[in-house]
């Protein structure tokens, strides 16, 4: 896997494909938070996120599908739309160009998930 940065906007349908999986939402928000992770670390917030829960209590085959499921398809998918980098010598993922085409979008998407909780 190695990073394909894009010098053009997303269109429309792109970013709702983008976002159209919660897992890479839950990615694309950890790497707003935090700018850069390493994958094992970022595998490890989203599966927070995801169970709503602390790592330890977290059972570690569903870490392991979540670091895997990233590794293998969301990731690369981010990637080749400019969204991501990933270094896979350091097994860095970073927000890359193309990210705040999403920024706004995944506020909106967080804003409404507040919301449907009151």
């Amino acid at each position: 896997m190695e990073d394909h940065g894009s010098e053009h906007s997303l269109n429309r349908d792109t970013i709702h494909d983008l976002l159209s999986e919660k897992r890479r939402r839950f990615a694309l928000s950890c790497l707003v938070d935090h700018d850069s992770l390493a994958l094992p670390d970022l595998a490890d917030e989203v599966a927070e996120r995801e169970h709503e829960g602390a790592l330890p209590k977290i059972p570690e085959e569903a870490v392991l599908r979540t670091y895997l499921a990233l590794y293998h398809n969301h990731i690369p998918k981010l990637s080749r739309a400019g969204v991501v980098t990933y270094d896979q010598k350091s097994d860095r993922v970073a927000l890359a160009e193309n990210a705040d085409s999403l920024k706004q979008h995944l506020s909106l998407d967080s804003a409404a998930q507040d919301n449907s909780t009151l």
